[in-house]
């Protein structure tokens, strides 16, 4: 709808101009454009006044309207990506103290890269990943802190579809299916009996940018879905 409303703002633009019963204005003479407006020149005062009527609503509903909202739009994007980010850092920093203890502060930032990620837990035959998923097992409070940060960005998530009207059937179902696996690794009694397995999963997907039905991935998927918010 926002770009066929453009589409006739451009066509009403050049109706404003052949409708006109004055000359072509001195700024668009001698330029490409002065021949199309002589050429499409009828003087009709009928046309003039409702391509001048449109573009008055027309600029009303930019300034109103859609400026607002795409400032807001940005505004709520913006958060959601930084969000993103620092459930990215602290999901990591309790997988070091689950795994390794005390780590460098730095760390958790540069492990954020899925590469980086890969190369860091999945060495030595993923040692470090299964030292992170034992100590969940023995460390109920660090899955605990886990699920704590699932559940911001499930927040975070929600609030953004609840107050952005988001078009794209692809983006707003990622959006439902990512809170969905949330609530289920939760909640659901199916994840009960191995909670830290699921959960593990779950992460190494993100993380790792890595799918159990794909293989590898190069995008992050999540990243690209928010950038179309």
């Amino acid at each position: 709808m926002k770009y066929f409303l453009i589409f006739l703002a451009v066509f009403a633009t050049f109706g404003l101009f052949s409708g006109a019963s004055e000359p072509v204005i001195t700024p668009l003479q001698g330029t490409f454009v002065e021949p199309i407006l002589q050429l499409l020149h009828i003087g009709n005062s009928i046309l003039f006044n409702l391509c001048v009527a449109y573009l008055g609503s027309f600029f009303f509903w930019v300034l109103v309207v859609q400026y607002p909202e795409a400032k807001r739009r940005k505004l709520l994007r913006d958060n959601l990506s930084q969000q993103y980010q620092q459930f990215k850092e602290s999901v990591i920093q309790v997988l070091l103290w689950s795994s390794v203890g005390a780590h460098d502060s730095q760390l958790p930032k540069k492990l954020c890269d899925h590469v980086e990620f890969r190369t860091y837990f999945d060495a030595n035959g993923k040692q470090r990943w299964y030292d992170a998923l034992n100590g969940l097992d023995t460390r109920n409070d660090l899955l605990q802190d886990l699920l704590f940060e699932m559940e911001l960005l499930a927040s975070e998530v929600s609030y953004v579809l609840n107050n952005v009207a988001i078009q794209d059937e692809r983006v707003h179902r990622s959006f439902k299916l990512l809170n969905e696996n949330i609530n289920r690794l939760k909640n659901s009694s199916v994840y009960a009996d191995d909670p830290v397995k699921y959960v593990g999963n779950f992460l190494w997907g993100i993380l790792a940018r890595w799918s159990f039905i794909d293989g590898q991935q190069q995008d992050d998927f999540l990243e690209l879905m928010i950038k179309k918010v």
